[in-house]
């Protein structure tokens, strides 16, 4: 059943030339109904130049026909009217045996598309069960950590690399409930996660009659997470602000969503509709990616007009983020949403999904690592001209330090340190990254410490913070100790010795590195 519904052999099939004069708009009006979300995929073919649509009749299977028995269940007049598999090639082919001349390069994306109907509900309606693309090919287009997805036309099998794309169906499905079908799947890659699955564990929960149609609340998006192991870092925004009317701009939304999705798990963000006829309308959507600016004002500006004096302490790599990567059920796959757009007084709701055995998320993974950095600062020595730059970075009256947050398993970080080399064409000891194996615990939080100009335009680091994502914080504390496992900067890695009163005492254990080196490639 885990893969029957994108391997079911096809009942009926149609090759479609995408060349001119063909027009998707036309197809798309006179077969599906003009949906939006259609059209997106199309245009998304487009862009990649593709030359042949493939068009198959499917049966339902797996999950599909699981979905169709829980509709029947809550609407008796139920009936699947149609399900259509279309795939997108950029090679040109006009015989049906010529599919066994392809192959994943030419293979650019698929949609499952399934017709709902529902006499007494007043409901005929496509929409796309499930769609997977490749990523726009854009270097600065970052999208950590895509997953597999392997589907079959015409009995030969393919497989793509992307992020699960669902469309709601407003009768079993909400758009939370497609949201966290395509995060998880990503998460859960030997699981395919249903609807029925995930209204099973809603029902649990919920305070009042359970009917999925009505959507998911936070308590039942966070009883999902909980029994799928999914870690997470949320904030209620609209239960929260009423002890604290300042949380939207103390912990903005954005903040959450970058950390998730730089760690390749992805965030969630709830939203209030606005506008004359929005009444109490709400949205959420997933993330999963972000563009990557570095010719950006923001950074610079933001120190140096908008924030002067402020003691925010250093710059997030976020800022050179000028769009997060998501979905909107409504429109469509592989939508760039502006950094800043969503207002943060609409924001209800956000979610950094975490790594499973991570127990605290980037926010606090970077503040942590802002304080050991600054209890570093009076221990560095200004020999050599890399620290003596960072000094003047971190330094109180400066404090432009640029830190990303990153969790990963410790065996990526040491292939990251064993397979990297600094400016000076330096690499590390095999004897001292052996060593750092048995000192690591299996979940790291990496915070890579840079500055700017060689953040952005180098896309280097002076170094990182590393610190042990498997404890749980103090919270009484402001700097929690026991989190800190090392920092590694230019010529040495500094290790807490022991601590007293006026804070750590470190130990230095010379690097090979001396100079700076390449930042953490998560984009794959």
């Amino acid at each position: 059943m885990q893969n029957a519904h994108r391997d079911v052999s096809p009942k009926s099939i149609k090759l479609v030339s995408l060349n001119c004069p063909f027009s998707s708009f036309n197809l798309i009006d006179n077969e599906f109904q003009g949906i939006p979300a259609i059209r997106r995929c199309f245009s998304l073919a487009r862009s990649f130049h593709c030359k042949t649509l493939l068009i198959e009749d499917i049966s339902p299977a797996g999950i599909i026909e699981e979905e169709n028995v829980e509709l029947l269940t809550l609407y008796p007049q139920y009936v699947c009217r149609g399900l259509k598999r279309l795939s997108f090639w950029k090679s040109d082919f006009q015989v049906i045996n010529d599919l066994a001349n392809q192959n994943n390069n030419d293979f650019v994306g698929y949609v499952i598309l399934k017709r709902d109907y529902i006499s007494t509900q007043n409901k005929d309606q496509w929409h796309i069960f499930e769609a997977v693309f490749k990523k726009y090919e854009h270097k600065h287009n970052c999208v950590p950590s895509p997953n597999n997805y392997d589907v079959s036309f015409c009995d030969k099998r393919f497989s793509i690399k992307g992020i699960l794309y669902c469309q709601q169906n407003t009768l079993n499905k909400s758009c939370a409930h497609v949201a966290l079908r395509s995060l998880l799947s990503r998460l859960i890659p030997n699981e395919n996660i249903s609807y029925r699955m995930l209204n099973k564990i809603a029902q649990q929960v919920s305070s009042k009659p359970y009917h999925p149609s009505d959507g998911l609340t936070v308590a039942c998006m966070q009883e999902i997470f909980k029994a799928f192991s999914i870690g997470y870092a949320d904030l209620d925004y609209e239960k929260t602000s009423i002890d604290n009317p300042n949380i939207r701009t103390d912990i903005p939304y954005q903040k959450h969503l970058y950390a998730g999705i730089e760690s390749g798990c992805g965030g969630l963000l709830g939203f209030s509709m606005s506008g004359p006829m929005a009444k109490d309308a709400k949205h959420i959507i997933p993330f999963y990616g972000h563009t990557f600016n570095k010719d950006t004002w923001a950074p610079d500006a933001d120190m140096s007009y908008f924030n002067i004096g402020g003691g925010v302490g250093y710059i997030p790599s976020e800022m050179w983020t000028s769009s997060f990567i998501g979905h909107d059920d409504n429109f469509g796959p592989n939508f760039c949403v502006p950094r800043l757009y969503v207002k943060p007084e609409q924001v209800q709701y956000v979610v950094e999904l975490k790594k499973s055995k991570a127990c605290y998320g980037g926010i606090i993974a970077e503040a942590q690592a802002l304080q050991f950095l600054y209890s570093l600062h009076s221990k560095l020595e200004k020999k050599n001209q890399w620290i003596k730059r960072l000094r003047t970075h971190s330094d109180p009256k400066n404090q432009t330090v640029v830190l990303r947050a990153l969790c990963i398993e410790q065996k990526e970080y040491l292939t990251h340190l064993s397979s990297i080399q600094c400016w000076k064409g330096k690499k590390e000891s095999s004897f001292l990254i052996d060593a750092l194996s048995g000192l690591l615990p299996e979940l790291l939080w990496v915070v890579e410490i840079s500055i700017p100009h060689l953040f952005p335009a180098n896309e280097r680091k002076l170094g990182e913070i590393v610190l042990n994502a498997t404890l749980v914080r103090d919270d009484s504390k402001e700097m929690d100790y026991k989190l800190f496992l090392l920092a590694r900067l230019p010529e040495h890695y500094y290790l807490i010795n022991s601590t007293n009163q006026y804070g750590p005492n470190f130990i230095k254990v010379p690097s090979e590195f001396v100079s700076h080196t390449p930042l953490i490639q998560t984009i794959q």
